[in-house]
Protein backbone atom coordinates (compact mmCIF):
# COMPACT_ATOMS: atom_id res chain seq x y z
CA UNK A 1 0.00 0.00 0.00
CA UNK A 2 2.72 2.21 0.93
CA UNK A 3 4.60 1.34 -2.53
CA UNK A 4 1.14 2.50 -4.46
CA UNK A 5 0.33 5.51 -2.36
CA UNK A 6 4.62 6.42 -3.29
CA UNK A 7 3.98 6.24 -6.34
CA UNK A 8 0.36 7.75 -6.67
CA UNK A 9 2.05 10.50 -4.41
CA UNK A 10 4.91 11.86 -7.05
CA UNK A 11 2.44 11.21 -9.98
CA UNK A 12 -0.66 13.67 -9.29
CA UNK A 13 1.07 16.03 -6.11
CA UNK A 14 1.27 19.47 -7.42
CA UNK A 15 4.26 20.07 -5.19
CA UNK A 16 7.92 21.40 -5.71
CA UNK A 17 10.74 19.43 -5.97
CA UNK A 18 12.44 19.66 -2.31
CA UNK A 19 8.96 19.15 -0.91
CA UNK A 20 8.89 16.03 -3.22
CA UNK A 21 11.73 14.68 -2.22
CA UNK A 22 11.20 15.00 1.38
CA UNK A 23 7.90 13.24 1.45
CA UNK A 24 8.98 10.75 -0.86
CA UNK A 25 11.53 9.68 1.36
CA UNK A 26 9.58 9.54 4.43
CA UNK A 27 6.95 7.57 2.47
CA UNK A 28 10.15 4.98 2.02
CA UNK A 29 11.27 5.00 5.32
CA UNK A 30 8.07 4.13 5.70
CA UNK A 31 7.89 1.30 3.68
CA UNK A 32 11.30 -0.09 5.31
CA UNK A 33 9.95 0.34 8.58
CA UNK A 34 7.30 -1.63 7.67
CA UNK A 35 8.47 -4.47 5.99
CA UNK A 36 11.17 -4.34 8.94
CA UNK A 37 8.76 -5.10 11.54
CA UNK A 38 6.30 -7.31 9.66
CA UNK A 39 9.66 -9.75 8.93
CA UNK A 40 11.19 -9.27 12.21
CA UNK A 41 7.98 -9.12 14.14
CA UNK A 42 9.33 -5.94 16.26
CA UNK A 43 6.27 -4.72 18.56
CA UNK A 44 8.43 -1.53 20.04
CA UNK A 45 6.45 1.70 18.60
CA UNK A 46 10.03 3.51 19.36
CA UNK A 47 11.62 1.04 17.01
CA UNK A 48 9.28 1.89 14.60
CA UNK A 49 9.73 5.62 15.16
CA UNK A 50 13.29 5.93 15.18
CA UNK A 51 13.00 3.79 11.45
CA UNK A 52 10.70 6.48 10.11
CA UNK A 53 13.06 9.41 11.52
CA UNK A 54 15.95 8.40 9.69
CA UNK A 55 15.57 10.01 6.61
CA UNK A 56 14.63 13.44 8.66
CA UNK A 57 18.23 13.28 9.89
CA UNK A 58 21.75 14.59 8.47
CA UNK A 59 23.83 12.30 6.46
CA UNK A 60 25.73 11.32 9.13
CA UNK A 61 23.74 10.72 11.38
CA UNK A 62 20.87 9.09 8.86
CA UNK A 63 24.54 6.95 7.92
CA UNK A 64 24.70 6.03 11.89
CA UNK A 65 21.26 5.33 11.99
CA UNK A 66 20.95 3.03 8.45
CA UNK A 67 24.59 1.07 10.12
CA UNK A 68 23.04 0.45 13.61
CA UNK A 69 19.72 -0.84 11.81
CA UNK A 70 21.74 -3.37 10.23
CA UNK A 71 23.75 -4.56 13.26
CA UNK A 72 20.42 -5.63 14.68
CA UNK A 73 19.62 -7.50 12.23
CA UNK A 74 22.71 -9.86 12.45
CA UNK A 75 21.76 -10.19 15.89
CA UNK A 76 20.97 -13.83 16.51
CA UNK A 77 19.09 -16.05 16.70
CA UNK A 78 20.03 -15.88 13.14
CA UNK A 79 17.28 -17.99 10.97
CA UNK A 80 16.10 -18.00 7.50
CA UNK A 81 14.25 -15.15 8.24
CA UNK A 82 17.15 -13.25 9.09
CA UNK A 83 18.13 -14.19 5.67
CA UNK A 84 15.35 -12.66 4.15
CA UNK A 85 14.71 -9.22 6.42
CA UNK A 86 19.04 -8.70 5.77
CA UNK A 87 18.27 -9.18 1.66
CA UNK A 88 15.34 -6.80 1.83
CA UNK A 89 17.17 -4.47 3.80
CA UNK A 90 19.46 -4.29 1.10
CA UNK A 91 17.61 -3.95 -1.69
CA UNK A 92 15.94 -1.62 -0.03
CA UNK A 93 19.42 0.58 1.31
CA UNK A 94 20.71 1.07 -2.58
CA UNK A 95 17.44 2.81 -3.72
CA UNK A 96 18.58 6.01 -5.55
CA UNK A 97 16.09 8.10 -2.80
CA UNK A 98 18.81 6.89 0.31
CA UNK A 99 21.58 8.18 -1.68
CA UNK A 100 24.91 7.13 -3.07
CA UNK A 101 27.28 7.70 -0.29
CA UNK A 102 25.08 6.46 2.46
CA UNK A 103 24.51 3.50 0.56
CA UNK A 104 28.49 2.22 -0.23
CA UNK A 105 28.81 3.41 3.45
CA UNK A 106 26.20 1.20 4.50
CA UNK A 107 26.91 -1.66 2.13
CA UNK A 108 30.30 -1.60 3.41
CA UNK A 109 29.19 -1.79 7.17
CA UNK A 110 27.45 -5.07 5.74
CA UNK A 111 30.80 -6.53 4.05
CA UNK A 112 32.18 -6.09 7.49
CA UNK A 113 30.28 -7.54 9.39
CA UNK A 114 30.02 -10.89 7.29
CA UNK A 115 33.21 -11.28 8.03
CA UNK A 116 33.75 -10.36 11.60
CA UNK A 117 30.44 -11.86 12.48
CA UNK A 118 29.77 -14.90 10.39
CA UNK A 119 33.52 -16.31 10.58
CA UNK A 120 32.10 -19.34 13.08
CA UNK A 121 31.66 -22.83 12.04
CA UNK A 122 28.52 -22.68 13.03
CA UNK A 123 27.40 -20.13 10.46
CA UNK A 124 28.71 -21.53 7.42
CA UNK A 125 25.32 -22.40 6.03
CA UNK A 126 23.79 -19.10 7.21
CA UNK A 127 26.93 -16.95 5.68
CA UNK A 128 26.59 -19.29 2.53
CA UNK A 129 22.45 -18.12 1.99
CA UNK A 130 22.74 -15.08 3.13
CA UNK A 131 25.68 -14.04 0.53
CA UNK A 132 23.96 -16.04 -2.17
CA UNK A 133 20.21 -14.48 -1.28
CA UNK A 134 22.14 -10.41 -0.96
CA UNK A 135 23.83 -11.18 -4.62
CA UNK A 136 20.28 -12.58 -5.84
CA UNK A 137 18.85 -9.24 -5.39
CA UNK A 138 17.50 -7.35 -8.37
CA UNK A 139 17.87 -4.29 -6.98
CA UNK A 140 21.70 -4.56 -6.29
CA UNK A 141 22.90 -6.50 -9.29
CA UNK A 142 21.02 -4.05 -11.30
CA UNK A 143 23.41 -1.50 -9.62
CA UNK A 144 26.81 -3.13 -10.50
CA UNK A 145 28.18 0.03 -11.51
CA UNK A 146 27.47 2.21 -8.48
CA UNK A 147 28.85 -0.63 -5.70
CA UNK A 148 31.59 -2.09 -7.90
CA UNK A 149 33.85 -2.50 -4.68
CA UNK A 150 31.17 -3.85 -2.01
CA UNK A 151 29.86 -6.54 -4.91
CA UNK A 152 33.15 -7.59 -5.38
CA UNK A 153 33.62 -8.05 -1.73
CA UNK A 154 31.21 -10.18 -1.24
CA UNK A 155 31.42 -12.15 -4.10
CA UNK A 156 35.07 -12.87 -2.61
CA UNK A 157 33.73 -13.94 0.40
CA UNK A 158 31.43 -16.49 -0.93
CA UNK A 159 33.84 -17.91 -3.42
CA UNK A 160 36.71 -18.39 0.02
CA UNK A 161 33.26 -20.05 1.32
CA UNK A 162 32.56 -21.97 -1.32
CA UNK A 163 36.64 -23.21 -1.79
CA UNK A 164 36.79 -24.53 1.69
CA UNK A 165 33.80 -26.66 0.80
CA UNK A 166 35.24 -27.53 -2.14
CA UNK A 167 32.12 -26.68 -4.34
CA UNK A 168 34.98 -25.75 -6.77
CA UNK A 169 32.18 -24.60 -9.86
CA UNK A 170 30.45 -22.84 -7.85
CA UNK A 171 33.14 -20.59 -6.31
CA UNK A 172 34.99 -20.12 -9.91
CA UNK A 173 31.43 -18.64 -10.86
CA UNK A 174 31.35 -16.08 -7.83
CA UNK A 175 34.82 -14.79 -9.06
CA UNK A 176 33.81 -14.74 -12.61
CA UNK A 177 31.12 -12.32 -11.85
CA UNK A 178 33.52 -9.64 -10.36
CA UNK A 179 34.13 -6.98 -13.06
CA UNK A 180 37.60 -6.93 -13.59
CA UNK A 181 37.66 -5.18 -17.54
CA UNK A 182 35.99 -2.18 -18.24
CA UNK A 183 35.57 -1.66 -14.68
CA UNK A 184 34.92 2.37 -13.22
CA UNK A 185 36.59 1.47 -10.25
CA UNK A 186 40.38 1.62 -9.82
CA UNK A 187 41.55 -2.13 -10.06
CA UNK A 188 45.36 -2.92 -10.31
CA UNK A 189 47.14 -5.17 -12.51
CA UNK A 190 48.21 -7.96 -9.32
CA UNK A 191 44.47 -8.21 -8.34
CA UNK A 192 43.45 -8.48 -11.84
CA UNK A 193 46.03 -11.48 -12.54
CA UNK A 194 45.90 -12.85 -8.77
CA UNK A 195 41.85 -12.72 -9.66
CA UNK A 196 42.34 -14.68 -13.34
CA UNK A 197 44.89 -16.94 -11.67
CA UNK A 198 42.29 -18.10 -8.71
CA UNK A 199 39.53 -18.93 -11.54
CA UNK A 200 41.98 -21.04 -13.60
CA UNK A 201 42.85 -22.42 -10.49
CA UNK A 202 38.98 -23.29 -9.26
CA UNK A 203 38.18 -24.91 -12.50
CA UNK A 204 41.29 -27.02 -12.75
CA UNK A 205 39.63 -28.66 -9.85
CA UNK A 206 36.23 -28.37 -11.63
CA UNK A 207 38.80 -30.49 -14.29
CA UNK A 208 37.16 -27.78 -16.42
CA UNK A 209 40.68 -26.81 -18.65
CA UNK A 210 38.71 -25.49 -21.81
CA UNK A 211 37.07 -22.58 -19.61
CA UNK A 212 40.21 -22.36 -17.69
CA UNK A 213 42.58 -21.89 -20.87
CA UNK A 214 40.73 -18.57 -21.83
CA UNK A 215 41.47 -17.18 -18.32
CA UNK A 216 44.85 -18.12 -18.23
CA UNK A 217 45.24 -16.81 -21.78
CA UNK A 218 44.19 -13.27 -19.75
CA UNK A 219 46.68 -13.81 -17.43
CA UNK A 220 49.42 -14.22 -19.59
CA UNK A 221 49.12 -10.48 -20.67
CA UNK A 222 49.44 -9.35 -17.53
CA UNK A 223 52.26 -11.98 -16.18
CA UNK A 224 55.16 -9.85 -17.78
CA UNK A 225 54.13 -7.24 -15.49
CA UNK A 226 54.44 -9.23 -12.55
CA UNK A 227 57.17 -9.08 -9.78
CA UNK A 228 55.91 -11.73 -6.94
CA UNK A 229 57.65 -15.38 -7.20
CA UNK A 230 54.07 -16.64 -5.44
CA UNK A 231 52.00 -15.20 -8.41
CA UNK A 232 54.66 -16.61 -11.42
CA UNK A 233 54.58 -19.94 -9.84
CA UNK A 234 51.14 -20.26 -9.78
CA UNK A 235 51.14 -19.39 -13.31
CA UNK A 236 53.60 -21.50 -14.57
CA UNK A 237 51.78 -24.49 -12.52
CA UNK A 238 48.34 -23.62 -14.07
CA UNK A 239 49.68 -23.87 -17.24
CA UNK A 240 51.06 -27.27 -16.89
CA UNK A 241 47.90 -28.69 -15.70
CA UNK A 242 46.26 -27.16 -18.82
CA UNK A 243 48.93 -28.61 -20.80
CA UNK A 244 48.45 -32.41 -18.72
CA UNK A 245 44.71 -31.95 -18.78
CA UNK A 246 44.86 -31.47 -22.93
CA UNK A 247 47.10 -34.51 -22.90
CA UNK A 248 49.81 -32.28 -24.28
CA UNK A 249 51.90 -34.43 -22.16
CA UNK A 250 55.28 -33.98 -23.62
CA UNK A 251 55.25 -29.99 -22.49
CA UNK A 252 53.03 -30.19 -19.43
CA UNK A 253 56.40 -32.61 -18.41
CA UNK A 254 58.66 -30.20 -19.31
CA UNK A 255 56.95 -27.57 -17.30
CA UNK A 256 56.52 -29.71 -14.40
CA UNK A 257 60.57 -30.56 -14.42
CA UNK A 258 61.17 -26.86 -14.20
CA UNK A 259 58.84 -26.45 -11.49
CA UNK A 260 60.32 -28.78 -9.30
CA UNK A 261 63.67 -27.25 -9.26
CA UNK A 262 61.88 -23.88 -7.84
CA UNK A 263 63.69 -23.44 -3.82
CA UNK A 264 60.71 -21.39 -2.60
CA UNK A 265 58.10 -24.90 -2.84
CA UNK A 266 58.39 -26.94 -0.19
CA UNK A 267 59.68 -30.00 -0.32
CA UNK A 268 56.77 -32.12 -0.45
CA UNK A 269 55.57 -29.91 -3.25
CA UNK A 270 58.71 -30.50 -5.31
CA UNK A 271 58.54 -33.57 -5.43
CA UNK A 272 54.93 -34.22 -6.12
CA UNK A 273 55.58 -32.17 -9.19
CA UNK A 274 58.83 -34.55 -10.37
CA UNK A 275 56.43 -37.18 -9.93
CA UNK A 276 53.71 -35.38 -12.62
CA UNK A 277 56.42 -34.57 -14.78
CA UNK A 278 57.49 -38.29 -14.97
CA UNK A 279 53.94 -39.43 -15.30
CA UNK A 280 53.30 -36.92 -17.82
CA UNK A 281 57.08 -38.13 -19.40
CA UNK A 282 55.79 -41.42 -19.44
CA UNK A 283 52.37 -40.70 -21.67
CA UNK A 284 53.88 -38.97 -24.03
CA UNK A 285 54.40 -40.08 -28.12
CA UNK A 286 56.87 -42.67 -28.10
CA UNK A 287 60.42 -41.17 -30.02
CA UNK A 288 63.30 -39.57 -29.83
CA UNK A 289 61.82 -36.16 -28.20
CA UNK A 290 60.23 -38.46 -25.21
CA UNK A 291 63.70 -40.49 -25.00
CA UNK A 292 65.49 -37.23 -24.74
CA UNK A 293 62.63 -35.82 -22.03
CA UNK A 294 63.05 -39.25 -19.79
CA UNK A 295 67.01 -39.73 -19.96
CA UNK A 296 66.78 -36.18 -18.32
CA UNK A 297 64.10 -37.13 -15.77
CA UNK A 298 66.15 -40.48 -15.43
CA UNK A 299 69.31 -38.32 -14.54
CA UNK A 300 67.58 -36.52 -12.17
CA UNK A 301 68.94 -38.22 -8.61
CA UNK A 302 65.57 -37.19 -6.64
CA UNK A 303 63.81 -39.83 -9.61
CA UNK A 304 65.36 -42.99 -7.58
CA UNK A 305 62.89 -41.77 -4.54
CA UNK A 306 59.35 -42.32 -6.86
CA UNK A 307 57.27 -44.87 -6.34
CA UNK A 308 56.96 -44.54 -10.90
CA UNK A 309 61.21 -45.14 -10.92
CA UNK A 310 60.93 -48.84 -12.02
CA UNK A 311 58.76 -47.99 -15.02
CA UNK A 312 60.34 -44.68 -15.56
CA UNK A 313 63.90 -46.65 -16.03
CA UNK A 314 62.68 -49.46 -17.90
CA UNK A 315 61.46 -46.89 -20.69
CA UNK A 316 64.90 -44.99 -20.69
CA UNK A 317 66.52 -48.78 -21.15
CA UNK A 318 64.71 -49.66 -23.90
CA UNK A 319 62.77 -52.45 -21.33
CA UNK A 320 59.58 -54.06 -22.59
CA UNK A 321 57.11 -53.20 -19.63
CA UNK A 322 54.96 -56.06 -18.64
CA UNK A 323 50.97 -56.27 -18.14
CA UNK A 324 51.37 -56.23 -14.12
CA UNK A 325 53.81 -53.60 -14.07
CA UNK A 326 51.23 -51.88 -16.50
CA UNK A 327 48.26 -52.28 -13.85
CA UNK A 328 50.43 -50.95 -11.25
CA UNK A 329 51.24 -47.32 -13.27
CA UNK A 330 47.70 -47.55 -14.15
CA UNK A 331 46.28 -46.91 -10.64
CA UNK A 332 47.98 -44.40 -9.56
CA UNK A 333 46.92 -42.09 -13.00
CA UNK A 334 43.88 -39.76 -13.04
CA UNK A 335 40.33 -39.70 -14.71
CA UNK A 336 41.61 -37.69 -18.16
CA UNK A 337 44.97 -39.73 -18.22
CA UNK A 338 42.62 -42.85 -18.57
CA UNK A 339 40.34 -41.17 -21.82
CA UNK A 340 39.31 -43.62 -24.06
CA UNK A 341 40.78 -43.09 -27.31
CA UNK A 342 38.42 -43.56 -30.45
CA UNK A 343 38.06 -46.79 -32.34
CA UNK A 344 40.79 -47.28 -35.46
CA UNK A 345 39.38 -47.85 -38.25
CA UNK A 346 41.37 -51.11 -39.71
CA UNK A 347 40.26 -53.34 -42.31
CA UNK A 348 40.73 -56.98 -40.35
CA UNK A 349 41.52 -59.94 -42.47
CA UNK A 350 41.07 -63.50 -41.73
CA UNK A 351 44.55 -63.55 -40.23
CA UNK A 352 43.28 -61.52 -37.73
CA UNK A 353 40.48 -63.23 -36.99
CA UNK A 354 42.21 -66.30 -36.86
CA UNK A 355 44.80 -64.68 -34.15
CA UNK A 356 41.57 -63.37 -32.26
CA UNK A 357 40.10 -66.99 -32.07
CA UNK A 358 43.39 -68.18 -30.78
CA UNK A 359 43.95 -65.88 -28.12
CA UNK A 360 40.37 -66.39 -26.68
CA UNK A 361 40.92 -70.59 -26.82
CA UNK A 362 44.26 -69.95 -25.01
CA UNK A 363 42.71 -67.49 -21.96
CA UNK A 364 39.99 -70.41 -22.11
CA UNK A 365 42.62 -73.24 -21.34
CA UNK A 366 44.63 -71.24 -19.22
CA UNK A 367 44.57 -71.89 -15.55
CA UNK A 368 47.14 -70.50 -13.31
CA UNK A 369 47.50 -66.68 -13.06
CA UNK A 370 51.47 -66.70 -14.83
CA UNK A 371 49.43 -68.48 -18.07
CA UNK A 372 46.93 -66.16 -18.32
CA UNK A 373 49.13 -62.93 -18.64
CA UNK A 374 51.23 -65.19 -20.89
CA UNK A 375 48.52 -65.60 -23.33
CA UNK A 376 47.21 -62.22 -23.15
CA UNK A 377 43.90 -61.28 -25.44
CA UNK A 378 45.43 -59.52 -28.20
CA UNK A 379 43.73 -55.61 -29.07
CA UNK A 380 42.77 -54.56 -31.88
CA UNK A 381 43.98 -51.28 -30.75
CA UNK A 382 44.89 -48.94 -27.43
CA UNK A 383 42.17 -48.58 -25.16
CA UNK A 384 43.32 -45.38 -23.44
CA UNK A 385 46.30 -42.60 -23.78
CA UNK A 386 48.01 -44.84 -21.11
CA UNK A 387 47.79 -47.95 -23.53
CA UNK A 388 49.01 -46.32 -26.75
CA UNK A 389 52.32 -45.17 -24.97
CA UNK A 390 53.16 -48.06 -23.31
CA UNK A 391 52.51 -49.74 -26.56
CA UNK A 392 54.02 -47.64 -28.72
CA UNK A 393 57.41 -47.78 -26.42
CA UNK A 394 57.16 -51.65 -26.46
CA UNK A 395 57.02 -51.45 -30.44
CA UNK A 396 60.30 -49.17 -30.24
CA UNK A 397 61.96 -51.81 -27.62
CA UNK A 398 61.53 -54.63 -29.89
CA UNK A 399 62.83 -52.70 -32.79
CA UNK A 400 66.62 -52.78 -30.87
CA UNK A 401 66.07 -56.32 -30.57
CA UNK A 402 64.95 -57.62 -34.46
CA UNK A 403 66.20 -56.75 -37.59
CA UNK A 404 63.06 -58.28 -39.01
CA UNK A 405 59.85 -59.34 -37.82
CA UNK A 406 56.75 -60.88 -39.18
CA UNK A 407 53.51 -58.45 -38.22
CA UNK A 408 51.81 -61.62 -36.18
CA UNK A 409 54.96 -61.40 -33.96
CA UNK A 410 55.65 -57.90 -33.67
CA UNK A 411 51.36 -58.03 -32.64
CA UNK A 412 52.18 -61.38 -30.18
CA UNK A 413 54.83 -59.13 -28.38
CA UNK A 414 52.96 -55.97 -28.13
CA UNK A 415 49.89 -57.02 -27.45
CA UNK A 416 47.66 -56.26 -30.59
CA UNK A 417 46.42 -57.92 -34.04
CA UNK A 418 48.46 -58.04 -37.13
CA UNK A 419 46.45 -55.07 -38.82
CA UNK A 420 46.19 -52.90 -35.60
CA UNK A 421 49.71 -53.10 -35.20
CA UNK A 422 50.61 -52.73 -39.08
CA UNK A 423 48.90 -49.32 -38.32
CA UNK A 424 50.67 -48.56 -34.90
CA UNK A 425 54.33 -49.34 -36.95
CA UNK A 426 53.12 -46.86 -40.52
CA UNK A 427 52.02 -44.22 -38.22
CA UNK A 428 55.30 -43.90 -36.62
CA UNK A 429 56.80 -44.39 -39.54
CA UNK A 430 54.97 -41.26 -40.95
CA UNK A 431 56.01 -39.50 -37.95
CA UNK A 432 59.64 -40.01 -37.80
CA UNK A 433 59.58 -41.84 -34.13
CA UNK A 434 60.62 -45.10 -35.95
CA UNK A 435 63.08 -46.25 -38.27
CA UNK A 436 61.95 -48.94 -40.47
CA UNK A 437 59.95 -50.51 -43.86
CA UNK A 438 56.80 -52.47 -44.02
CA UNK A 439 56.68 -55.21 -46.57
CA UNK A 440 52.86 -55.55 -46.96
CA UNK A 441 53.18 -58.31 -49.13
CA UNK A 442 55.23 -60.61 -47.36
CA UNK A 443 54.02 -58.70 -43.90
CA UNK A 444 57.17 -58.02 -42.39
CA UNK A 445 58.77 -54.98 -41.07
CA UNK A 446 62.58 -54.48 -41.29
CA UNK A 447 63.83 -52.31 -38.46
CA UNK A 448 66.78 -49.79 -39.11
CA UNK A 449 68.97 -50.36 -36.34
CA UNK A 450 70.94 -46.89 -36.59
CA UNK A 451 70.85 -45.70 -32.97
CA UNK A 452 73.02 -42.45 -31.59
CA UNK A 453 76.07 -43.40 -30.19
CA UNK A 454 74.88 -40.23 -27.23
CA UNK A 455 72.17 -42.91 -26.83
CA UNK A 456 74.55 -45.90 -26.50
CA UNK A 457 74.63 -45.60 -22.48
CA UNK A 458 70.77 -45.67 -22.00
CA UNK A 459 70.09 -48.46 -24.43
CA UNK A 460 69.96 -51.86 -23.02
CA UNK A 461 69.57 -55.43 -24.04
CA UNK A 462 66.20 -57.44 -22.58
CA UNK A 463 68.59 -60.41 -22.42
CA UNK A 464 70.50 -58.49 -20.32
CA UNK A 465 68.62 -57.22 -18.09
CA UNK A 466 66.55 -60.55 -17.54
CA UNK A 467 69.46 -62.06 -17.04
CA UNK A 468 70.24 -59.53 -14.21
CA UNK A 469 66.80 -59.71 -12.72
CA UNK A 470 66.88 -63.20 -12.65
CA UNK A 471 67.04 -63.89 -9.00
CA UNK A 472 68.90 -67.34 -9.34
CA UNK A 473 71.28 -65.21 -11.25
CA UNK A 474 74.15 -63.75 -9.53
CA UNK A 475 74.95 -60.97 -11.39
CA UNK A 476 79.07 -59.67 -12.01
CA UNK A 477 80.36 -56.39 -12.16
CA UNK A 478 80.72 -57.26 -15.85
CA UNK A 479 77.09 -58.14 -16.39
CA UNK A 480 75.81 -54.92 -14.81
CA UNK A 481 78.47 -52.74 -16.70
CA UNK A 482 77.43 -54.49 -19.77
CA UNK A 483 73.37 -53.87 -18.81
CA UNK A 484 73.88 -50.69 -17.73
CA UNK A 485 76.34 -48.67 -19.92
CA UNK A 486 77.03 -51.08 -23.06
CA UNK A 487 79.48 -48.26 -25.04
CA UNK A 488 81.13 -47.58 -21.63
CA UNK A 489 82.02 -51.45 -21.55
CA UNK A 490 82.84 -51.67 -24.60
CA UNK A 491 85.49 -48.56 -24.15
CA UNK A 492 86.60 -50.60 -21.10
CA UNK A 493 87.58 -53.75 -22.85
CA UNK A 494 89.12 -51.59 -25.87
CA UNK A 495 91.65 -49.85 -23.38
CA UNK A 496 91.84 -53.70 -21.29
CA UNK A 497 93.11 -55.61 -24.56
CA UNK A 498 95.97 -52.41 -25.25
CA UNK A 499 97.13 -52.48 -21.80
CA UNK A 500 97.41 -56.51 -22.27
CA UNK A 501 99.29 -56.13 -25.43
CA UNK A 502 101.58 -53.47 -23.86
CA UNK A 503 102.42 -55.56 -21.00
CA UNK A 504 102.91 -58.38 -23.56
CA UNK A 505 105.23 -56.45 -25.35
CA UNK A 506 107.02 -55.28 -22.41
CA UNK A 507 107.47 -58.72 -21.13
CA UNK A 508 109.01 -60.20 -24.43
CA UNK A 509 111.66 -57.41 -24.10
CA UNK A 510 112.33 -58.36 -20.70
CA UNK A 511 112.92 -61.69 -21.02
CA UNK A 512 115.12 -61.26 -24.41
CA UNK A 513 117.21 -58.19 -23.02
CA UNK A 514 116.34 -56.04 -25.84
Amino acid sequence: MLMRGLVHFLQNKPVDRLQSKTLAARLLTSLVSSIIEEELEVDDPSTGAMISDISLAQNEAKSKAYSELLRSLFEPPRTDESVRSISQFVSNIVQDLIGLLISKTVLSELVSLIDTELNGADQIDFKRNLLESILEQPDLSGRTVRFEEQISSLRESLASLLEAQEDWSEAAKALQGIPLDGTHRNVSQDYRLNTYIRIVRLLLEDDNATNAESYLNRASLLIPESKDEATILAFKLSQARILDSKRKFEEASKKYHEISFTSNLDEEERESCLSAAVVCGVLAPAGPNRTRLLTSLFRDERSVNLSDYKILSKMVLGQIIKDHEMVEFEKRLKPHQLAKLPKILAVEDSEDENEDDDSKMNLQESTTTTEKRKRRRLKKGPENVFDRAVMQHNLLSVSRIYNRISFKGLGNLVGLTSSAVEIMARTMIQENRLKASINQVEKLITFKNSIDPSEDDVVVSNVAIAAIDNPNHISSEKDQLVAIAPSLFLWDESIKITLQKVESIYQHIHQNNL
